[in-house]
């Protein structure tokens, strides 16, 4: 008999081998492949494919290894993404989760009786929604649009405990790792040892012994970041997508560069389940969803016990001496620290400067691979000082002097969050006030656990002031925090994208959102250099159906997702002349194909990083365009170039 097997890490959808043994689809297998032995999985059986020299599977590892509708879904993300079923598992099933393994005995602790607040109505109208799709045992999605602080977590909470009284199981996918902890917390508090959470962060035998775990059913949730999604999980009933706009749930490296949040819609259709997308800020092409009734919407329009939203206000740093921490920021600083409060500064900025320039000769420091502008940091601890390209991560010594005019007139221009930290220790020094700040950026949390400890330490008080960059404004809830300051909201509108104004209106709207959700009112101060183009902006935060309209009417007009599909076709290659030319060679092909608009070539925002010149064409089609017109792409193999291939790309450039 002929049988088709995947395997991981390989450019092709299937190799075939011959079996005199009892295999069937799902099996877990080892297969001869270039003089080594590799683990692959059975996907069809009695095939007709005959070839020449054909090898013989030397093993059944595991039957059933995996269940038929996740191989189903794998091929779908496969054939939707461009990519191919080999490259699909490679992401599903990590080399490191195929070794040997023991599966440890799990403690079992019975559950507490937790005191849980009441749902308002609409809290109550949203799970009764859910619950009642979940009865049905159906595929049914629901976008959970609720203003920030209006408790969707507690919706949350209320349907899964509802799915373990039925037997039933939970997957819960959260953006960033660093998020994990925290929900995690809250989910252990109601289910105790029914609750696990599965992230690269864990030790490879932690990582392994948990997946199989998972994978026999012995944990009723799971909680992860976006390639829990592949895990296998019997029983399946319902999968929670929180903060389901975030940009964290994109693939960017690795093909296929898949969104965890539209493949866990299509995991609920193949298992037949229930999908809730939880946001204060939905992407638009999921409330578009919702309008034509696709998703079902449910709406929070109110934060728990009437709360009122944070009073809002613009601060123009053109008229104001100090840039980086206006006065008005300052004295509001302090009379948080003064009344016991806790204050959010927001910048999406790493390091301590963004610019090292000489004013004598106009020198700037930039990175020799990328040409782009080197960030000083300063020495921290075990890190020496140093200029550093935040994209490639080229590191050079720190200048004293131009190495164009050898003149000691450098200067460092502009705020990092390590230069904020820095301003903020001296106004507390100056106001004799007893306070500490913590810095959550990128390079604060390299370590494991770095983040769940900043947040703890945050979240019990021992720190009032949460410096940092996007990871301030995910979907935490710190009662205590009566003050959120934007130090600098201008970097956010930087990139060229047709997604800018919604991407800066997610980010405010949610960094915005962290303040007031306590007993005491919240206030927000947004300093800028532009008030114009934030004050129309701004009045909308939290009225995202507003904002909504306005957007699409622009992207109708343009003829933008969610009325089109985009994919985005990357060439990179160390010959830039090489990279155009086959650039060029694709775009003749795309050109000859019916239906489908061709954009450039063009370069890249950041059109070289390390050795790379990086050259992209935009396509752009119908909603219901033939995707595999466009297969041939799989197989297609550029001259001394990279091709990379991004289905729905977040960013265009």
């Amino acid at each position: 008999m002929n049988v088709d097997v995947a395997i991981p890490r390989t450019k092709l959808d299937f190799f075939t081998y011959h079996t005199s043994g009892d295999v069937h689809v799902g099996d877990l297998v080892f297969v001869p492949l270039r003089n080594t032995l590799k683990y692959g999985v059975v996907i069809n059986i009695n095939s007709q494919r005959d070839v020449c020299g054909m090898k013989d599977i030397e093993q059944v590892v595991e039957q059933q290894f995996l269940p038929l509708h996740s191989l189903e879904l794998y091929k779908w993300i496969a054939e939707y993404y461009l990519s191919n079923l080999g490259e699909v598992l490679r992401l599903a099933l990590p080399s490191k989760i195929l070794k040997k393994y023991e599966i440890t005995e799990i403690p079992r602790e019975s559950r507490r009786v937790v005191k849980t607040p009441s749902p308002t109505y609409p809290q109550s109208q949203a799970i009764k929604r859910i619950l009642d799709a979940l009865k049905k045992e159906c595929f049914e999605t629901f976008l959970l649009y609720g203003i920030t602080g209006s408790g969707k977590t507690e919706v949350y909470l209320r349907c899964v405990d509802e799915v373990i009284k039925n037997g039933g199981h939970t997957l819960v996918l959260v953006p960033e790792i660093s998020m994990t902890p925290l929900l995690y917390q809250r989910f252990q508090e109601r289910f105790k040892n029914d609750v696990v959470t599965i992230h690269s962060s864990l030790s490879e035998k932690e990582r392994r012994n948990i997946w199989y775990a998972i994978k026999q059913g012995k944990y009723r949730v799971v909680i992860g970041p976006r390639s829990t999604i592949f895990i296998p999980m019997p029983g399946l009933q319902l999968i929670i997508v929180d903060e389901e706009h975030d940009q964290s749930y994109k693939e960017h490296e690795r093909m296929p560069r898949y969104n965890a949040r539209d493949v866990a819609v299509m995991r609920g259709k193949f298992e037949n389940c229930t999908v809730v997308l939880g946001s204060a800020t939905p992407q638009l092409e999921s409330y578009h969803n919702a309008g034509i009734g696709k998703y079902h919407l449910l709406t929070l329009r109110e934060r728990i016990d009437a709360k009122p939203l944070p009073k809002i206000e613009i601060i123009d740093l053109r008229r104001e001496r100090k840039k980086f921490i206006s006065p008005k920021l300052e004295t509001k600083i302090v009379e948080a620290l003064k009344n016991n409060e806790q204050v959010i500064l927001f910048l999406n900025r790493r390091g301590f400067a963004p610019s090292l320039l000489c004013p004598n000769c106009g020198f700037t420091a930039k990175c020799p691979y990328c040409r782009l502008l080197l960030v000083y940091h300063k020495k921290e601890k075990k890190d020496a000082a140093s200029l550093t390209c935040h994209i490639c991560g080229y590191k050079s010594k720190v200048l004293r002097i131009c190495p164009k005019c050898s003149r000691g007139t450098l200067l460092y221009r502009g705020a990092g969050t390590q230069r904020i930290e820095e301003l903020m220790n001296n106004i507390i020094r100056m106001s004799n006030q007893k306070a500490s700040v913590v810095r959550l950026d990128r390079d604060s949390v390299r370590k494991k656990g770095q983040a769940e400890k900043i947040f703890k330490t945050f979240e019990q008080g021992d720190a009032q002031i949460m410096l940092g960059t996007q990871l301030v404004t995910k979907g935490f809830d710190f009662p205590e925090v009566t003050l959120v300051g934007i130090v600098n909201a201008d970097v956010v509108l930087h990139i060229p994208d047709f997604r800018s104004s919604e991407r800066t209106f997610q980010l405010l709207t949610q960094v915005a959102g962290r303040s007031g959700r306590g007993k005491k009112p919240g206030t927000v101060l947004m300093q800028t250099f532009h008030p114009e183009l934030y004050s129309a902006l701004f009045s909308q935060l939290q009225d995202f159906p507003n904002f909504y309209a306005q957007e699409m009417k622009l992207r109708r007009e343009l003829k933008f997702p969610p009325f089109s599909k985009l994919i985005l076709i990357r060439l990179k290659g160390e010959n830039e002349n090489t990279a155009w030319s086959e650039a060029q060679k694709l775009f003749d092909i795309f050109t000859r194909i019916k239906n489908l608009k061709v954009f450039g070539p063009n370069r890249s925002f950041y059109y070289r990083i390390r050795k790379n010149y990086r050259v992209f064409i935009l396509l752009k089609t119908t909603t219901k365009f033939q995707r595999r017109k466009l297969k041939f792409l799989t197989s297609y193999k550029p001259k001394n170039c990279i091709l990379e291939i991004d289905v729905d790309p977040l960013e265009v450039f």
